[in-house]
């Protein structure tokens, strides 16, 4: 006979009868105290997750943009959110592999919309005032700004207790930093880990496994990840491994920014002018593709072999170094809140800019190399109607091919309408026929006499 204990609920303090020995909540309670434990174990894993902040390669970036803002209220109106799209943008920049270790500088910058060293005001450290631009474009514009864009706080209105000196501490910046975010950083913990950093436990390795070691552990930790790699291969006379990653193009990055403010922005005329940048930005993408010794653009427009397609082409006597230095500044200048004149963009396209067709041409396409370029052909049957609404919305093909083009959208669409409206079943299995009683008739056998009679034979695409 199972024993039946008398217990009181930590809860409500009431008395409940069970036959579990360990058994605390009464049945009424058992399920808010579950999750009350829940959300009590989740507290506790962002607590410890925190801890590592100065060990997290994100968290000591921050830890130098608050220093150079010189206050940690550069991170004011940050939510759960928008530090995991702060993050995300960081990411994006490092994955441009843009800087040039020989020249010790980086082709783009992580650019303030409103200035960090603003004279009356600090530009906040949010992804709503930051995007990834050309570096020279960047130092050009210095500390200018526009007032109807991005995010900034008044210095005026600084409290000296989150002054940040320059010679502070990392630790001693994310003291503050946590301080400062609170319940946010720690609804950020209890969502994202936060992991040490590869580069610090690399340094730490070294200063203990590596003897007579020339560099402390204090120089270690401020080493690129790049030299402390080299320092381990040469203590274990190994060859480092180093992989070819090129840079990302300039208008990859520059459409790739305009798509993520266009969404993560507010409401308002600077959204609105940076999302018209975006039909822009891909059909001169579109035509940047298609020219000699052009690479690292597919995920604009792909080349599949086989398929013929010039969707965009430089009309004659123009200059096409001075269409792509026009692209890049009016990019750049939108990004930063200046006025953008639609009219005059759309002229320019227009004049540089012509169509030779809407419509990729397949004829020299098989599916033997369909199956053997399966990727690029799947990447850029994705792409053309892109690249067609894009081409449509700047307005630089004629009449005679829009119209074309929308008839042939109108006959796709009526194909699509009669074949949803039909009732039509799949058979799944090897005997399983439709009830709509259509009478299927037996397998055709043709005559082998027959001189007319030619089989095809498709040919087999061979990549050497």
């Amino acid at each position: 006979m199972t024993i039946q204990r008398v217990k009181v609920c930590a809860v409500c303090a009431t008395e409940f009868t069970t036959s579990q020995i360990k058994a605390k909540y009464c049945p009424d309670c058992r399920g808010e105290a579950k999750h009350q434990n829940q959300k009590d174990r989740r507290q506790k894993i962002a607590e410890k997750r925190v801890v590592k902040l100065p060990v997290s390669e994100e968290w000591l970036w921050v830890a130098r943009e608050v220093r150079r803002a010189g206050t940690v209220e550069c991170l004011h109106s940050h939510t759960v959110e928008t530090l995991e799209q702060l993050f995300e943008l960081r990411n994006y920049k490092y994955k441009t592999y843009d800087f040039d270790f020989e020249k010790k500088r980086s082709k783009f910058h992580l650019c303030h919309i409103q200035p960090v060293k603003g004279s009356s005001s600090v530009g906040l450290l949010h992804p709503h005032n930051l995007f990834i631009g050309p570096s020279l474009a960047n130092q050009v514009h210095r500390t200018k700004c526009y007032e109807s864009a991005g995010l900034s706080i008044s210095r005026f209105s600084l409290q000296s207790r989150w002054l940040i000196p320059e010679d502070m501490p990392d630790p001693k910046v994310l003291e503050k930093v946590q301080k400062y975010l609170g319940q946010v950083l720690i609804d950020y913990a209890k969502v994202n880990p936060i992991r040490t950093s590869q580069r610090l436990s690399l340094a730490r390795w070294i200063h203990r496994n590596v003897p007579n070691c020339a560099h402390t552990l204090e120089r270690l930790e401020r080493m690129g990840m790049t030299e402390l790699r080299k320092i381990r291969a040469e203590f274990e006379e190994k060859e480092i491994y180093q992989m070819d990653l090129r840079t990302k193009r300039s208008i990859v990055v520059a459409l790739d920014e305009a798509v993520r403010l266009s969404e993560q922005l507010p409401q308002g005329q600077h959204r609105n002018d940076v999302a018209f940048l975006i039909p822009v930005l891909t059909v001169a993408g579109a035509w940047l593709s298609r020219q000699e010794d052009q690479e690292g653009l597919a995920s604009i427009l792909d080349r599949p072999y086989g398929v013929c397609w010039n969707p965009v082409a430089l009309r004659e006597g123009v200059d096409a170094s001075a269409f792509r230095d026009f692209i890049a500044f009016q990019t750049f200048q939108t990004m930063q809140g200046a006025p953008l004149d639609r009219g005059m963009v759309l002229n320019t396209l227009r004049k540089y800019l012509h169509v030779p067709t809407l419509t990729p041409d397949y004829s020299n396409s098989n599916s033997s190399m369909q199956s053997v370029f399966r990727d690029q052909y799947v990447n850029f049957y994705s792409q053309v109607p892109t690249i067609q609404k894009a081409i449509l919305a700047v307005g630089i093909c004629n009449s005679v091919q829009e119209y074309e083009y929308l008839e042939k959208v109108r006959e796709a669409d009526r194909e699509m309408a009669i074949f949803e409206s039909f009732g039509y079943e799949t058979c799944k299995d090897e005997f399983d026929y439709s009830t709509v009683n259509i009478q299927i008739e037996e397998d055709y056998v043709p005559n082998p006499s027959n001189p007319r009679l030619r089989k095809f034979i498709e040919p087999i695409f061979i990549d050497f």
